[in-house]
């Protein structure tokens, strides 16, 4: 199983952080690929859990190099199994990483991840939802409501806890 993880570049909230490394290390305790798009915040912090637990992380970068990947969009490169260099940029990169993942989560965000939700719900993926984490994720049930065409709503699931969450996701995949 391959699980996306998405949202806001930025981790300046140590409790979601936390709580994106716990996502990280439930993704790699249930044997699953963690895929993300190579950069910062949120995503990264959930990399380096998954990493942190043996567990294997692919990333999807918008670069077209290494080089490029760390000196221009001043990405990482550690705590990845594998980094597919895209040369897509941003957001180009986010359709490859969501038609990839059998299953996405949304930490946060804004309108990168807002993208790569309504990707992932187009294509009726699961879609977790960190709860409370702020972002766009205030807002998905509303964005879920009004853009609902065949039920594609209730491929979502929502949880504050890490734990709960990806076995949430497991159930319904």
């Amino acid at each position: 199983m391959k699980i996306a993880v998405c949202g806001s570049n930025n981790a300046s909230d140590e409790e979601i952080a936390k709580k994106a490394f716990e996502i990280g290390k439930e993704i790699a305790n249930n044997n699953s690929l963690l895929l993300t798009g190579a950069g910062n915040g949120f995503p990264y912090e959930a990399a380096k859990g998954a990493f942190s637990n043996n567990g294997r992380v692919f990333g999807v970068s918008p670069a077209k190099n290494e080089e490029e990947h760390i000196n221009t969009y001043n990405f990482p490169n550690d705590s990845f199994t594998k980094i597919e260099y895209t040369n897509l940029g941003i957001p180009g990169r986010n359709l490859p990483l969501v038609k990839e993942a059998d299953a996405i989560i949304i930490i946060n965000g804004q309108i990168g991840s807002l993208n790569e939700f309504t990707i992932a719900f187009n294509d009726a993926k699961i879609i977790g939802i960190l709860e409370n984490s702020g972002g766009i994720t205030d807002i998905i049930d509303k964005i879920a409501e009004i853009c609902d065409k065949k039920g594609e709503k209730e491929n979502i699931v929502y949880s504050s806890e890490p734990k709960e969450l990806i076995a949430l996701i497991i159930n319904k995949l």
